[in-house]
């Protein structure tokens, strides 16, 4: 669709329960150990309907950042692009307010 969907998340923002649940999310991902870029960068796949992500996290100080694709996209991150993608839904929802496109 040619669409960017992005949000920013603050853990020191969230209730604790939330923030817990995203520190989870990253720990189980193993974030930091992933590399930044599949091998041949996402616009290098073969197909041409694509969802492509760039996430970027930072802790301590200490920030990386992964690009993949839907086709892509290594098993143990999916659960935290699932989650920032909805959370990115909803803020893209509550900016639109009532009467909005949805």
């Amino acid at each position: 669709m040619g669409r960017e969907l992005s949000t920013s998340v603050d853990t020191n923002d969230l209730p604790p329960e939330k923030a817990l649940r995203l520190l989870e999310v990253l720990e189980d991902a193993d974030f930091f150990t992933l590399p930044e870029t599949p091998a041949h960068g996402p616009e290098s796949l073969p197909a041409t309907d694509h969802l492509c992500y760039r996430v970027t996290v930072e802790v301590a100080g200490v920030q990386h950042t992964v690009e993949t694709s839907d086709v892509g996209t290594p098993p143990r991150l999916e659960p935290l692009i699932d989650e920032l993608s909805r959370w990115a839904r909803q803020s893209e929802r509550a900016s639109d307010g009532p009467g909005g496109d949805f």
